[in-house]
Protein backbone atom coordinates (compact mmCIF):
# COMPACT_ATOMS: atom_id res chain seq x y z
CA UNK A 1 0.00 0.00 0.00
CA UNK A 2 1.48 3.50 -0.93
CA UNK A 3 0.58 5.80 1.54
CA UNK A 4 1.59 9.89 1.13
CA UNK A 5 1.53 13.14 3.15
CA UNK A 6 0.90 16.70 1.76
CA UNK A 7 1.94 18.38 4.17
CA UNK A 8 5.03 17.07 6.15
CA UNK A 9 4.66 18.92 9.78
CA UNK A 10 3.97 17.77 13.35
CA UNK A 11 0.81 15.98 12.68
CA UNK A 12 2.11 14.01 9.55
CA UNK A 13 5.82 13.49 11.28
CA UNK A 14 4.18 11.84 13.94
CA UNK A 15 1.61 9.45 11.79
CA UNK A 16 4.59 8.63 9.73
CA UNK A 17 6.82 7.69 12.15
CA UNK A 18 4.35 5.51 14.03
CA UNK A 19 3.61 3.12 10.64
CA UNK A 20 6.97 2.98 10.25
CA UNK A 21 7.21 1.25 13.45
CA UNK A 22 4.20 -0.67 12.05
CA UNK A 23 5.76 -1.98 9.48
CA UNK A 24 4.93 0.39 6.72
CA UNK A 25 7.70 1.04 4.14
CA UNK A 26 8.48 3.18 1.12
CA UNK A 27 6.05 6.17 2.40
CA UNK A 28 6.48 9.63 0.59
CA UNK A 29 5.40 13.46 1.46
CA UNK A 30 5.33 16.85 -0.53
CA UNK A 31 5.55 20.03 1.88
CA UNK A 32 5.69 23.49 0.07
CA UNK A 33 8.40 24.42 2.45
CA UNK A 34 10.84 21.60 1.92
CA UNK A 35 13.28 23.66 -0.36
CA UNK A 36 12.77 27.00 1.72
CA UNK A 37 16.00 27.90 3.35
CA UNK A 38 15.17 28.05 6.58
CA UNK A 39 12.06 25.89 7.49
CA UNK A 40 13.13 22.61 4.92
CA UNK A 41 15.93 21.71 7.35
CA UNK A 42 13.13 20.83 9.54
CA UNK A 43 10.81 19.11 6.96
CA UNK A 44 14.31 17.33 5.76
CA UNK A 45 15.20 16.05 9.56
CA UNK A 46 11.78 15.19 10.05
CA UNK A 47 11.64 13.02 6.94
CA UNK A 48 15.29 11.46 7.51
CA UNK A 49 13.49 10.44 11.40
CA UNK A 50 10.66 8.59 9.84
CA UNK A 51 11.94 7.20 6.83
CA UNK A 52 10.19 9.25 4.84
CA UNK A 53 10.83 9.88 0.45
CA UNK A 54 10.71 13.79 -0.18
CA UNK A 55 8.97 14.25 -3.34
CA UNK A 56 8.85 17.20 -5.45
CA UNK A 57 5.56 17.54 -6.46
CA UNK A 58 2.55 16.76 -4.83
CA UNK A 59 0.54 15.89 -8.06
CA UNK A 60 3.17 13.06 -8.59
CA UNK A 61 2.46 12.31 -5.14
CA UNK A 62 -0.96 11.91 -5.74
CA UNK A 63 -0.88 9.76 -9.09
CA UNK A 64 1.36 7.22 -6.63
CA UNK A 65 -0.28 6.68 -3.56
CA UNK A 66 -3.10 4.79 -2.42
CA UNK A 67 -3.90 6.45 0.78
CA UNK A 68 -3.23 10.47 0.37
CA UNK A 69 -2.93 12.19 3.58
CA UNK A 70 -3.76 16.51 3.19
CA UNK A 71 -2.00 17.48 6.64
CA UNK A 72 -1.52 21.09 5.87
CA UNK A 73 -2.59 24.20 8.16
CA UNK A 74 -6.04 24.70 7.69
CA UNK A 75 -6.09 28.22 5.81
CA UNK A 76 -3.96 25.88 3.13
CA UNK A 77 -6.67 22.91 2.72
CA UNK A 78 -9.02 24.30 0.44
CA UNK A 79 -5.84 25.22 -1.98
CA UNK A 80 -4.53 22.18 -1.93
CA UNK A 81 -7.06 20.39 -2.84
CA UNK A 82 -7.65 22.47 -6.03
CA UNK A 83 -4.18 21.66 -7.00
CA UNK A 84 -4.73 18.03 -6.56
CA UNK A 85 -8.51 17.27 -7.67
CA UNK A 86 -7.63 16.53 -11.06
CA UNK A 87 -5.71 13.76 -10.08
CA UNK A 88 -7.78 11.58 -7.97
CA UNK A 89 -9.33 8.39 -8.89
CA UNK A 90 -11.81 6.18 -8.11
CA UNK A 91 -11.71 3.94 -4.35
CA UNK A 92 -8.66 5.71 -3.86
CA UNK A 93 -8.42 7.49 0.47
CA UNK A 94 -8.24 10.86 0.38
CA UNK A 95 -8.24 11.88 4.55
CA UNK A 96 -7.75 15.28 5.34
CA UNK A 97 -6.57 15.72 8.75
CA UNK A 98 -6.68 19.66 8.52
CA UNK A 99 -8.32 21.61 11.87
CA UNK A 100 -10.70 23.03 9.18
CA UNK A 101 -13.83 24.02 9.68
CA UNK A 102 -17.42 21.45 8.98
CA UNK A 103 -18.14 24.21 6.36
CA UNK A 104 -14.71 23.79 4.82
CA UNK A 105 -14.75 19.94 5.06
CA UNK A 106 -17.92 20.34 2.72
CA UNK A 107 -15.90 22.66 0.27
CA UNK A 108 -13.46 20.09 0.11
CA UNK A 109 -16.03 16.93 -0.84
CA UNK A 110 -18.18 18.94 -3.01
CA UNK A 111 -14.93 19.65 -5.10
CA UNK A 112 -13.69 15.99 -5.76
CA UNK A 113 -16.57 13.88 -4.96
CA UNK A 114 -17.02 13.49 -9.13
CA UNK A 115 -13.90 11.85 -9.03
CA UNK A 116 -14.84 9.37 -7.22
CA UNK A 117 -12.17 9.66 -4.43
CA UNK A 118 -12.85 7.91 -0.97
CA UNK A 119 -13.24 11.11 1.26
CA UNK A 120 -12.24 11.10 5.08
CA UNK A 121 -12.77 14.23 7.18
CA UNK A 122 -10.76 12.67 10.20
CA UNK A 123 -10.13 14.54 13.01
CA UNK A 124 -7.45 13.95 15.91
CA UNK A 125 -8.25 14.10 19.27
CA UNK A 126 -5.09 13.64 21.50
CA UNK A 127 -1.24 14.09 21.67
CA UNK A 128 0.05 13.43 18.35
CA UNK A 129 3.82 13.27 19.90
CA UNK A 130 2.62 10.62 22.58
CA UNK A 131 0.59 8.77 20.12
CA UNK A 132 1.99 8.82 16.89
CA UNK A 133 -0.48 7.25 14.71
CA UNK A 134 -2.41 5.45 17.42
CA UNK A 135 -3.57 9.10 18.26
CA UNK A 136 -7.34 9.01 18.56
CA UNK A 137 -9.42 10.40 15.30
CA UNK A 138 -12.79 10.82 14.50
CA UNK A 139 -13.67 10.29 10.73
CA UNK A 140 -16.76 10.84 8.28
CA UNK A 141 -17.73 11.07 5.11
CA UNK A 142 -17.84 8.41 2.44
CA UNK A 143 -14.46 7.24 2.71
CA UNK A 144 -14.46 7.11 6.44
CA UNK A 145 -15.17 3.73 6.88
CA UNK A 146 -12.76 2.36 4.09
CA UNK A 147 -10.06 4.40 6.05
CA UNK A 148 -10.77 2.77 9.20
CA UNK A 149 -11.04 -1.01 7.63
CA UNK A 150 -7.50 -0.07 5.94
CA UNK A 151 -5.54 1.50 8.47
CA UNK A 152 -6.85 -1.19 11.17
CA UNK A 153 -4.08 -3.54 10.70
CA UNK A 154 -1.39 -0.76 11.45
CA UNK A 155 -3.55 -0.17 14.83
CA UNK A 156 -4.95 3.18 14.03
CA UNK A 157 -7.52 4.04 16.52
CA UNK A 158 -10.31 5.43 14.31
CA UNK A 159 -14.06 6.16 15.33
CA UNK A 160 -16.52 6.51 12.50
CA UNK A 161 -19.09 9.55 12.77
CA UNK A 162 -21.05 8.89 9.73
CA UNK A 163 -20.86 9.20 6.11
CA UNK A 164 -21.54 13.40 6.33
CA UNK A 165 -18.04 15.33 5.43
CA UNK A 166 -17.71 18.03 8.37
CA UNK A 167 -19.20 16.36 11.06
CA UNK A 168 -16.01 14.79 12.01
CA UNK A 169 -14.84 18.55 11.87
CA UNK A 170 -17.82 19.61 13.79
CA UNK A 171 -16.83 16.70 16.70
CA UNK A 172 -13.13 18.30 17.44
CA UNK A 173 -13.60 22.00 17.10
CA UNK A 174 -16.70 21.94 19.27
CA UNK A 175 -14.97 19.72 21.94
CA UNK A 176 -12.03 22.79 21.72
CA UNK A 177 -14.39 24.92 23.20
CA UNK A 178 -14.78 23.41 26.33
CA UNK A 179 -11.02 21.67 26.37
CA UNK A 180 -8.71 24.94 25.32
CA UNK A 181 -11.86 27.15 27.52
CA UNK A 182 -11.59 25.32 30.78
CA UNK A 183 -7.77 24.88 30.59
CA UNK A 184 -7.94 29.03 30.43
CA UNK A 185 -10.72 28.85 33.24
CA UNK A 186 -8.39 26.97 35.64
CA UNK A 187 -5.10 28.95 34.85
CA UNK A 188 -7.56 32.12 35.35
CA UNK A 189 -9.04 30.62 38.88
CA UNK A 190 -5.39 29.93 39.79
CA UNK A 191 -3.90 32.78 39.89
CA UNK A 192 -6.59 34.17 42.36
CA UNK A 193 -6.29 31.27 44.05
CA UNK A 194 -2.66 31.49 44.52
CA UNK A 195 -2.54 34.96 45.36
CA UNK A 196 -4.64 34.83 48.06
CA UNK A 197 -2.90 31.93 49.49
CA UNK A 198 -5.80 29.47 49.50
CA UNK A 199 -5.28 27.20 46.20
CA UNK A 200 -5.29 24.05 48.27
CA UNK A 201 -8.13 24.64 49.85
CA UNK A 202 -9.83 26.28 46.37
CA UNK A 203 -8.17 23.00 44.78
CA UNK A 204 -9.84 20.59 47.68
CA UNK A 205 -12.82 22.17 47.44
CA UNK A 206 -13.83 21.75 43.52
CA UNK A 207 -12.69 18.15 43.50
CA UNK A 208 -15.53 17.72 46.15
CA UNK A 209 -18.02 19.14 43.90
CA UNK A 210 -16.64 17.35 41.09
CA UNK A 211 -14.70 14.02 41.60
CA UNK A 212 -16.56 10.72 40.92
CA UNK A 213 -19.41 11.94 38.74
CA UNK A 214 -20.20 11.42 35.23
CA UNK A 215 -19.37 14.08 33.09
CA UNK A 216 -22.67 13.87 31.92
CA UNK A 217 -24.46 14.64 34.94
CA UNK A 218 -22.22 17.73 35.83
CA UNK A 219 -23.63 18.87 32.63
CA UNK A 220 -26.95 18.60 33.65
CA UNK A 221 -26.68 19.87 37.12
CA UNK A 222 -24.14 22.81 36.12
CA UNK A 223 -26.63 23.59 32.86
CA UNK A 224 -29.59 23.78 33.94
CA UNK A 225 -28.58 25.50 37.71
CA UNK A 226 -26.94 28.38 35.30
CA UNK A 227 -30.39 29.17 32.78
CA UNK A 228 -32.14 29.27 36.27
CA UNK A 229 -29.81 31.49 38.75
CA UNK A 230 -28.28 33.45 35.81
CA UNK A 231 -29.28 36.71 36.96
CA UNK A 232 -27.99 35.76 40.63
CA UNK A 233 -25.01 34.25 39.55
CA UNK A 234 -23.90 37.41 36.94
CA UNK A 235 -24.22 39.32 39.45
CA UNK A 236 -22.02 37.22 41.96
CA UNK A 237 -19.24 37.16 39.04
CA UNK A 238 -19.37 40.95 39.57
CA UNK A 239 -17.35 40.36 43.07
CA UNK A 240 -14.81 37.40 41.32
CA UNK A 241 -14.01 39.99 38.60
CA UNK A 242 -13.01 42.92 41.26
CA UNK A 243 -11.19 39.94 43.22
CA UNK A 244 -9.16 39.04 40.01
CA UNK A 245 -8.66 42.98 38.96
CA UNK A 246 -7.09 43.14 42.86
CA UNK A 247 -4.96 40.50 42.68
CA UNK A 248 -3.91 42.01 38.93
CA UNK A 249 -4.78 39.16 36.98
CA UNK A 250 -6.85 40.13 34.06
CA UNK A 251 -10.83 38.69 34.71
CA UNK A 252 -11.28 37.48 30.88
CA UNK A 253 -12.73 34.19 31.29
CA UNK A 254 -14.85 35.65 34.64
CA UNK A 255 -15.97 38.43 32.57
CA UNK A 256 -16.98 36.37 29.41
CA UNK A 257 -19.03 34.36 32.34
CA UNK A 258 -20.54 36.90 33.20
CA UNK A 259 -21.81 37.88 29.86
CA UNK A 260 -22.74 34.48 29.10
CA UNK A 261 -24.84 34.49 32.51
CA UNK A 262 -26.20 37.76 31.27
CA UNK A 263 -27.54 36.72 28.04
CA UNK A 264 -29.07 34.05 29.48
CA UNK A 265 -31.63 36.14 31.58
CA UNK A 266 -34.36 37.67 28.88
CA UNK A 267 -34.95 33.63 28.60
CA UNK A 268 -36.53 34.10 32.23
CA UNK A 269 -35.94 30.00 32.70
CA UNK A 270 -36.95 30.86 36.83
CA UNK A 271 -39.99 31.37 35.46
CA UNK A 272 -40.74 28.98 32.92
CA UNK A 273 -39.57 25.98 35.25
CA UNK A 274 -41.58 27.47 38.20
CA UNK A 275 -43.30 24.62 38.45
CA UNK A 276 -40.67 21.97 38.29
CA UNK A 277 -37.06 22.31 37.64
CA UNK A 278 -35.23 20.76 34.50
CA UNK A 279 -33.29 17.79 34.63
CA UNK A 280 -31.27 18.06 31.40
CA UNK A 281 -28.86 20.25 29.84
CA UNK A 282 -31.40 20.58 26.45
CA UNK A 283 -33.84 22.31 27.86
CA UNK A 284 -31.71 24.94 28.16
CA UNK A 285 -29.97 25.15 25.03
CA UNK A 286 -32.72 24.21 22.94
CA UNK A 287 -34.43 27.53 23.95
CA UNK A 288 -30.91 29.39 22.99
CA UNK A 289 -30.67 27.86 19.69
CA UNK A 290 -34.22 28.43 18.98
CA UNK A 291 -34.05 31.84 20.17
CA UNK A 292 -30.77 32.40 17.46
CA UNK A 293 -32.42 30.85 14.88
CA UNK A 294 -35.38 33.61 14.82
CA UNK A 295 -33.18 36.49 15.61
Amino acid sequence: MNIGFIGFGEAAFNIAQGLYGEGVRGIKAHDAMQDHEVMGKLVHKRAEESHVTLVEDSKDLVDWADVVFAAVPSTFTLGVCDEIKGHLKKNQLYVDVSASTPATKVAIWDRIKESGVLFADAAMLGSLPKKKHQVPITASGNGAKAFQETMAPYHMDITLAGEKAGSASAIKLVRSIFMKGIASLMIEMLEGAHFYGVSKEVIASLGKSLDGTPFESHLNRLVTGTGIHAKRRGHELEGSIDLLKDAGVEPYMAEAAKKSHEMLVPYNFAEKFVDAAPTTWEQIVDPLLEGKKNK
